[in-house]
């Protein structure tokens, strides 16, 4: 792996999305060096559309920031980082 080259990335994804989706895109694989489960590695300049890989991006936030307690929420929120996703 060169580390000079920025060619993928992992993004938590719903274990049932990623079992669908890897089966139907040879760049999205199981995540790398993450949970299997719960994380798929997707690979730039393969067959991932880039609106998909912007979708995938905003629903791994999404499922990430739900899993936080209220009161972390509620600071993420207050710092307006969202928008930097939309």
């Amino acid at each position: 792996m060169n580390i000079e080259v920025f060619d993928f990335c992992c993004i938590k994804c719903d274990p049932d999305e990623s079992v669908e989706l890897r089966a139907r895109y040879v760049g999205i694989t199981p995540g790398w060096h993450m949970n299997k489960k719960y994380w798929i590695s997707v690979h730039f300049n393969q067959d991932v559309p880039d609106n998909k890989i912007r979708e995938l991006v905003k629903k791994s936030y999404d499922i990430v920031v739900n899993g936080l307690t209220k009161k972390e929420r509620e600071k993420l929120s207050a710092s307006n980082t969202r928008e930097f996703y939309t």
